[in-house]
């Protein structure tokens, strides 16, 4: 890789370390001890105020004044501050600790290393650990100190930042899966200055004008973070559609969902700097470079011959085990919601009928129920009794084994269930090894209630998965007669007359929106409007969405509080301009209340550019 480019459009404020070190501010009386510990020529660790650190380095001592030059003295200094006193880039006991020891002597000749050049970085501090006979595992360090420090040099505020954490985008917690890791947008991975602004406006669109669970946002940003590696120093507004196509060689070889990911992810961001007037060029990715994909839903179902092997091992797993991958087998619960379920999760209704209760459904954002066995709700009942027993008031029916008042890590379930599976020797009919994912439960649940209990698709939709849209659910199972159906519905138009709109039934697969259909025709190109379509020319609707575009209002109201709360001026703006376009259509549908349910009513507006 080469050296970061010089920004072409808009240049960006850096803050060199003699620039900022005075910045550091101590919080706490604690970090003011450790600051002046640090402060003098020699220090001893066992003095370091941490018990932790005390106990853990007692024998160490540094000699600050064998570090010649003054940069690298300080920023050695900053670096032991941050680590001691607030645990970045490393915990205090980590074993890390004493790879970061060894930098004294590396830094010691040099004029510090924030201003180096990743790459150039690097390589001397590869070649320095090869010198010096260190573990591998010692050069991983040195980018991520880096970071550390230019992070704590870092004087601007808020979304300005290179590092985005929980406090920066304050998200609200049903789009916060907390059965993961903890959620950090690390910026700085982007060399590129140029690109790295351009993609914390795209990410911060993604978290402040969409309804996306955090974790969604974090998979966007992570393929945009490889795109970026791959083309540095290249500007991704330089990016031609040849350059695109050898990015898309280098991946060939990933499985067709995670290559058309690589392709939808980056797209989304190429389609917003072209709607806000930043990409002048022409978008170099587009969809139909995606590859088509072959894998069907009933390949991905659990069969009967797997289950039943799981069911003869199944006592051998931990009581929490057992039940997770019950709750599991029983709802096609997603693993983000089991793990994030409460203690006051069960509820019966009186008349043999026992429900489990998401909190909140990760990706619905709304409360739900799932129906299940008793034998289940009798088995949740004791997990319940088991987690009040505890000498502390935990919330969760799953929680972490690391923190209190905190759920299982979904990751750890899946993978340590994965482990399970093996060493029971779960195998699949052909004899291969099984491989357990949770998801696959889901496809499971919905095609053996579909093809064998014939449960309407829709019911499937709203009671059983909690899909916001039918296509989901549809991509779920064998494609049934309920979306042939669909093909033969007639919508509302409204342009001071009704009419029949015929046309539509042959684009309707590809136009249909979750309130309404698009009448744009598809050989016309991409929505000018791109994510507008309550204020697009194009767009029809019917009085059977008129709830629908009820509670989108009370959604889109909810969310400005947030807004207004973040200060999001454009998106204040924009969800205001969507309140009284709503409230426009509400209206009209209601005093067509007597009208033929087939016409088409197409809502006559402006287009505004977002």
């Amino acid at each position: 890789m080469a050296k970061i480019i010089e920004l072409k459009r808009k240049p960006s404020k850096l803050h060199s370390a003699d620039e900022t070190k005075k910045s550091i501010t101590c919080i706490t009386p604690l970090e003011s001890r450790v600051m002046e510990l640090l402060s003098d020529d020699i220090v001893e660790l066992k003095s370091i105020p941490f018990e932790d650190v005390s106990k853990r380095f007692y024998k160490v001592v540094i000699d600050f004044t064998s570090i010649k030059n003054d940069t690298s003295r300080q920023q050695f200094r900053d670096l032991l501050f941050s680590i001691f006193c607030r645990e970045v880039p490393y915990k205090r006991a980590s074993d890390r600790i004493y790879y970061v020891l060894r930098l004294a002597k590396f830094m010691s000749d040099m004029n510090g290393i924030t201003e180096i050049p990743d790459e150039e970085l690097k390589e001397l501090f590869g070649r320095y650990c090869d010198e010096n006979h260190y573990y591998k595992d010692c050069k991983k360090i040195i980018i991520t100190c880096k970071n550390a420090l230019l992070e704590m040099y870092d004087t601007r505020k808020g979304f300005e930042r290179d590092t985005w954490d929980k406090s920066v985008f304050q998200l609200p917690e049903e789009r916060v899966n907390k059965s993961s890791s903890e959620y950090t947008f690390y910026f700085r991975q982007i060399e590129n200055v140029e690109n790295r602004e351009y993609a914390k406006l795209y990410i911060k669109y993604l978290l402040g004008n969409t309804e996306q669970a955090l974790s969604t946002a974090i998979n966007y940003f992570s393929h945009i973070c490889r795109f970026c590696d791959f083309i540095y120093p290249q500007s991704i507004l330089d990016v031609t559609d040849k350059d695109f196509r050898k990015y898309l060689d280098f991946k060939k070889n990933l499985s067709d969902d995670a290559y058309n990911h690589n392709i939808s992810r980056i797209y989304g961001m190429y389609e917003y700097l072209a709607v806000k007037g930043i990409m002048k060029n022409p978008i170099p990715v587009n969809l139909g470079m995606c590859r088509k994909n072959e894998r069907k839903a009933c390949d991905e179902i659990v069969s009967e011959h797997v289950i039943l092997q799981i069911f003869n091992h199944l006592h051998k797993a931990p009581f929490n085990y057992l039940l997770m991958y019950l709750i599991n087998y029983c709802t096609g619960m997603r693993l983000s919601d089991i793990c994030q379920l409460r203690t006051d999760c069960l509820y019966e209704d009186g008349k043999d009928g026992y429900y489990v209760r998401p909190y909140n459904c990760q990706k619905m954002q709304k409360a739900i129920m799932n129906l299940i066995p008793k034998a289940l709700f009798e088995l949740i009942q004791e997990q319940i009794k088991i987690i009040n027993a505890l000498d502390y008031k935990e919330e969760y029916l799953f929680p972490s084994e690391e923190k209190k008042n905190y759920p299982y890590n979904a990751l750890t379930f899946r993978n340590n269930f994965k482990k399970l599976c093996n060493e029971w020797g779960i195998k699949n009919e052909d004899g291969t090894l099984y491989n357990y994912t949770t998801h696959s439960y889901r496809r499971t649940i919905s095609t053996d209630l579909y093809q064998n209990y014939n449960v309407p698709i829709v019911t499937i939709q709203k009671a059983v998965l909690w899909h916001k849209e039918i296509q989901m659910t549809l991509s779920y199972v064998k494609r049934p007669e309920e979306f042939r159906k669909m093909k033969a519905d007639k919508y509302f138009s409204k342009t001071g007359e009704a009419e029949l709109a015929e046309w539509l039934k042959e684009n309707l697969q590809n136009n249909i929106l979750p309130n309404g259909v698009c009448g744009l025709a598809p050989k016309l190109g991409t929505c000018p409007a791109v994510d507008a379509c309550l204020s697009c020319p194009h767009f029809m609707t019917s009085r059977k969405f008129l709830q629908i575009h009820k509670d989108q209002l009370a959604t889109i109201k909810s969310r400005l509080v947030i807004y207004e709360a973040n200060g999001w001026t454009p998106n204040i703006e924009t969800a205001k301009r969507q309140i009284k376009e709503l409230e426009n259509i509400i209206q009209i549908l209601e005093e067509k209340e007597g009208d033929n349910a087939s016409e088409t009513i197409k809502i006559n507006t402006s287009t505004t550019n977002l």
